[in-house]
């Protein structure tokens, strides 16, 4: 057995490959889904908090990391085998067992008092706006506490005032991550989670799922658009609106063609018949940048493409494709476009 093919340098090394290569996949599957974000890169109080502490720590903990190198490295020297010399032997010693025990103790003290006052910093203010957000396999559905209308995958925050999301989860377990405003909340099902922070600086920011949740986990993205108060406002009060009435012919044709089809079914569009909830609410589509959850730019173009072939986009994605001609698709999103 001990010459046999298993003990060989070759294969040995092709072990050695698989592993490496096995180690590089769960690394690349750990970020899935987590691009184009840098928790460094920080435009809200909460996240600036967070990113304070996590130089604190690193800066804490690279000085133990440098003291333990170089003591190990001191020993390694001065101790090192001579010719015709035995090592000492030492049979307990209370003082450098104590020693050993408060250190560690005092490092861990450190790091649990600075974590919780970066804790009780993220809690939020007196003026604050209040949403709920809910994952689903794989989009984002927004509503606003006291507004009469929800969204899809995007979350706009007036900027300088304290904001509450709870968070749910229709199906399984998804996390909420927007590293560059906020820190990230488990959102598991039949339970409810909270996260505060405080939007700062006006733009357009990358939210993403960091829990792998099925097929698409790496398609499930959302933006938070942070702008003025009165930009916020205004958009409020857009939101609150009913779908308007549509005015080209195509598009006239495209809510009758919505209406009739099961597109009824999953989507609500505010003013008409459709009234179904398994989908996004489509009353202001064309008001957002982006469809499918940021995975496609919102113009016409894409639209035509995502309700002809979702699955081509999104593999298995909870949106059908439905066998229409190309002329009803294009009527749909002529109407689309015009729910501004």
């Amino acid at each position: 057995m001990g010459n046999s093919a298993w003990g060989s340098p070759t294969l040995h090394r092709a072990h050695r490959t698989v592993t490496v290569f096995s180690i590089a996949a769960v690394l690349a599957l750990s970020v899935a889904g987590c691009s184009s974000t840098n928790m460094f890169n920080t435009h809200g109080a909460s996240a600036h908090d967070i990113a304070v502490l996590t130089y604190e720590m690193f800066a804490i903990l690279s000085v133990v990391l440098i003291t333990v190198w170089s003591l190990l490295a001191y020993v390694i020297i001065r101790f090192r085998r001579r010719s015709k010399s035995e090592a000492s032997r030492t049979r307990g010693n209370t003082t450098i067992e104590v020693v050993w025990f408060a250190i560690p103790a005092v490092i861990v003290a450190i790091l649990f008092a600075l974590t919780m006052i970066t804790t009780g910093q993220l809690r939020g203010g007196p003026d604050t706006v209040n949403l709920t957000v809910t994952g689903h396999q794989w989009w984002w559905q927004v509503k606003y506490t006291g507004a009469n209308f929800e969204t899809a995958n995007e979350i706009h925050l007036p900027a300088d005032t304290d904001v509450t999301a709870d968070l749910e989860s229709a199906d399984v377990i998804h996390q909420f991550s927007c590293p560059e405003i906020g820190g990230k909340v488990q959102m598991i099902p039949g339970t409810t989670n909270h996260i505060t922070f405080l939007p700062i600086e006006p733009g357009t920011y990358l939210g993403v799922c960091a829990q792998f949740c099925g097929v698409q986990h790496t398609h499930m993205h959302f933006l938070v658009i942070v702008q003025p108060p009165a930009q916020f406002a205004a958009w409020l009060a857009n939101q609150m609106k009913l779908a308007v009435q549509p005015t080209g012919a195509q598009a006239i044709a495209g809510e009758a063609a919505m209406a009739r089809l099961p597109c009824a079914s999953c989507h609500t569009i505010r003013g008409t018949s459709l009234a179904g909830t398994f989908g996004p609410d489509l009353t202001h589509l064309a008001s957002r940048t982006s469809i499918a959850a940021v995975t496609l730019t919102n113009t016409p173009a894409n639209l035509l493409r995502w309700i002809t072939n979702p699955q081509a986009i999104k593999p298995g994605c909870r949106m059908p494709i439905l066998a229409l001609t190309p002329q009803i698709h294009a009527e749909i999103v002529a109407y689309l476009d015009e729910l501004k």
